[in-house]
């Protein structure tokens, strides 16, 4: 097999389709996965049987590499960490899904940070996004919050720092501030002492569309509009394709149905979800969520939830949640911050 040849002088990473090279990199680090991964999206090509040789696998590739759909690794240095994940994998998936791995060396582990950060992990999504934060692969944008003082959130300093593509659940009782901590990050509300950065920058310095910001309570009297035109509020008026991209939207939340209802006919449930597809359409950096699951049934609640979760996967913007929702604050791998005191 020709994934199981010695890789060229200066090549990193190769990929098969068999014995068909379909895809080679001299990249350092995960680099080269990554960019297979941005490969992979366009390529329209057999792939039926992916093979991989790569210079060196640690937990890391391994993840990455199994993720891409690799069914045969080859791996001049190979990590024990790596092949104990792959063990793993290979134990709990189908036999059709089975990664087959050969090796030339094993080490107890590859000597990067990577290596080191994901040894303890089991999540796949959890690891993933934390690979594509470190390679800045991410929408997103920081969000700082230093020596925050107001009378509605918090009397003492309130501190806290997100990196770009993280996400944070606010949770607190009623009245602890959590809706007015959006506000002021947003900048809606500029009345503070303290200091709030977003992409390094105060909120009212920032670009357009760089927040989405989706409230509570959406009753504002110009929404005389059709949910159609609501969600085109945010996209530039010079956006190419800018029909489809509404469109799309309204297709990813499965709410074509509305798009010619007027907006201020919907429910609160309804007006929630036009308002999410308004953010998703604009790619907001930072996207700023009231209760984004207080007025939806059950079924509307997952599919929120799954939007969320595919978000911290796809895009990966800076997102920050304030909700009582118990099954929303599960979410694996999103920070917590409680206002207020102990929050159960």
């Amino acid at each position: 097999m020709s994934y199981t040849q010695p890789l060229p002088q200066n090549v990193s990473l190769q990929v098969f389709n068999r014995d068909s090279l379909i895809f080679e990199s001299s990249g350092k680090w995960l680099n080269p996965l990554f960019e297979l991964e941005e490969f992979l999206k366009t390529y329209d090509g057999e792939r039926d049987m992916l093979c991989s040789h790569d210079c060196a696998v640690g937990k890391a590739a391994a993840v990455l590499t199994i993720r891409l759909g690799i069914k045969k690794i080859n791996a001049d240095l190979l990590s024990e960490n790596a092949l104990r994940y792959i063990n793993l994998h290979n134990a709990h998936a189908a036999e059709s899904d089975s990664v087959g791995v050969e090796y030339s060396h094993l080490v107890p582990k590859l000597m990067c940070a990577t290596e080191n950060q994901l040894e303890e992990l089991d999540d796949d999504d959890y690891m993933y996004f934390l690979l594509r934060q470190r390679a800045k692969l991410v929408q997103g944008v920081d969000v700082s919050v230093q020596d925050l003082v107001h009378p509605f959130v918090c009397k003492k300093k309130l501190s806290f720092e997100l990196k770009a593509g993280s996400h944070l659940m606010v949770l607190g009782e009623n009245g602890s501030g959590k809706t007015t901590l959006l506000r002021l990050i947003c900048g809606i509300e500029k009345n503070y002492d303290g200091k709030i950065l977003v992409d390094g920058k105060s909120p009212d310095s920032l670009q357009k569309f760089t927040v989405g910001y989706i409230p509570q309570f959406t009753d504002a009297p110009f929404f005389s509009l059709s949910c159609r035109e609501v969600v085109g509020l945010g996209l530039d008026s010079k956006a190419k394709n800018k029909n489809q991209l509404i469109e799309k939207t309204l297709c990813r939340l499965s709410c074509q149905h509305l798009a010619d209802r007027s907006f201020s006919s919907l429910s609160g449930g309804e007006k929630q979800k036009i308002h999410l597809a308004r953010c998703l359409a604009q790619n907001a950096k930072l996207l700023l969520l009231d209760e984004p699951t207080a007025s939806l049934d059950a079924e509307n609640k997952k599919m929120v939830t799954d939007i969320l979760r595919s978000l911290t996967l796809s895009e990966i913007p800076t997102i920050i949640v304030v909700t009582h929702d118990k099954e929303l604050a599960a979410l694996r791998g999103w920070e917590k911050l409680v206002l207020g005191g102990i929050y159960d």
